[in-house]
């Protein structure tokens, strides 16, 4: 009966090709019991590649939302794509720990600027269609806004009933682009629904489990 189901929601609902976002992978090299450099600032959907030549090192976040496991003395690359603005500190867990001490460094990521993706200046809002659709179990949503001002992205059910608040608040002139984790929600159609001052647009997606 599910296969059925999913047939049925296939067949209604759209594929949509895939987006290539652009994205710069920073490099910090680890060695000398050290991070270099250890101060980085990245664009959110940036990825940053550590690369270890040699040393007992690792690398692992303070809350700790990434890490490239335990200590080892062998050569090593790990890589983590940042989809959120903050700051994100890390040390390393055997030469280094929290609050900055010993091997440690920090990885601040912005949002984007006032210009879109092309690299031309956002006149207009835009909301687009979240990728992979049908996803399991996150997406990307993407969105741009000419004018600095409260925003707030939703995702509703079928029933028109909120779910889930991916954004709420003040953000400046820019283009963004969230990670929406649906791992609460059961299979079906949802809709998601931005309003940036008088702006007000809403498309929808698909999850499949």
């Amino acid at each position: 009966m599910k296969k059925i189901y999913y047939f049925i929601i296939l067949t209604l609902v759209p594929l949509f090709v895939q987006e290539v976002f652009p994205q710069t992978t920073f490099t910090v090299n680890v060695a000398n019991f050290s991070f270099t450099p250890a101060q980085l600032t990245i664009k959110v959907g940036d990825t940053v590649k550590w690369t270890n030549s040699g040393g007992l090192h690792s690398v692992v976040a303070e809350d700790t939302s990434f890490s490239s496991g335990p200590v080892s003395s062998s050569a090593w690359t790990y890589e983590h794509t940042f989809n959120s603005a903050g700051s994100n500190p890390y040390y390393c867990a055997q030469h280094g720990g929290v609050g900055g001490a010993g091997m440690s460094g920090v990885i601040t990521v912005e949002n984007a600027t006032d210009v879109s993706d092309n690299g031309f200046p956002i006149y207009h809002f835009e909301l687009q269609q979240n990728y992979p659709n049908p996803f399991n179990p996150s997406t990307t949503i993407k969105y741009s806004i000419p004018e600095s001002g409260n925003v707030k992205l939703v995702v509703y059910n079928s029933l028109g009933e909120e779910v889930a608040t991916v954004v709420n608040g003040f953000e400046s002139t820019g283009s963004y682009k969230v990670n929406f984790n649906s791992y609460q929600l059961s299979s079906g159609i949802y809709f998601y629904r931005l309003k940036a001052g008088t702006f007000v647009e809403v498309k929808k997606m698909l999850i499949l489990k």
